[in-house]
């Protein structure tokens, strides 16, 4: 028989593997089979957590809006409570429920955080400009990175596929950057320099996809070569 882990020649019956030390169970299952899950239910413990942490932030957020609106009219004062309550959450909350790798909670977190204190510029230089084009882009990247973050963390993306990632990921943001400046200036969308901006982007792509599967073709042929001349 044939180790599961190491691929080398042991005993039948073996309990463990002479070469690599890994216990052989009765029905083995090779470490690169198990399926890596990116969303984790959260436990018991962190579901409680949340529940009762969430009790806690619902009621100044929802006073604080109902104060609000009955000695001003208005939502003035109140979204800056509600922010920061929104915020409180995610970063306390958030982590403790595991349902994301840590790498991926933490950034959540920082561009969370991040978020917050772009809103509160936003809200102190009151410019149209910041809220219609800066903080969509903002997010948009945010999101970009926190999917490469994961993907890195996981291992489900390596060498040159990462790099054909990026590339549409920056096709995708000229794209919304033109998007977002031309409903902010014009009201309309006229897709122009970002289209070409994505020509460039999607033959990048190609190259990397055939220069990956040129160098995945010559590993497979010597790999081969190697296992008929032992």
């Amino acid at each position: 028989m044939f180790c599961p882990y190491c691929k080398q020649s042991i005993p039948d019956n073996s309990k463990f593997c002479s070469c690599c030390g890994s216990i052989i169970s009765p029905d083995p299952v090779p470490a690169e089979s198990k399926k890596f899950k990116f969303f984790k239910g959260p436990s018991d413990g962190g579901k409680s957590y949340a529940a009762i942490m969430t009790a806690l932030m619902v009621f100044p957020a929802t006073l604080s809006i109902a104060l609000d609106m009955i000695f001003h009219h208005s939502d003035g004062w109140s979204t800056y409570v509600v922010a920061t309550v929104i915020v409180g959450w995610i970063v306390t909350v958030f982590p403790a429920l595991r349902i994301t790798p840590a790498p991926v909670s933490a950034l959540i977190c920082l561009f969370s955080i991040l978020a917050y204190v772009a809103f509160l510029v936003g809200k102190r230089i009151e410019t149209s400009w910041f809220y219609q084009v800066g903080l969509p882009l903002f997010i948009v990247a945010a999101i970009f990175i926190s999917i490469d973050a994961a993907l890195l963390g996981s291992g489900k993306i390596k060498g040159l596929h990462f790099m054909s990632l990026l590339s549409v990921e920056v096709a995708l943001y000229f794209v919304a950057s033109e998007i977002a400046v031309d409903i902010f200036k014009f009201g309309t969308i006229t897709l122009g320099w970002s289209a070409i901006l994505c020509c460039f982007c999607i033959s990048a792509v190609a190259l990397y996809e055939a220069v990956s599967y040129s160098v995945s073709l010559r590993k497979k042929k010597r790999k081969n070569y190697y296992e008929n001349n032992k």
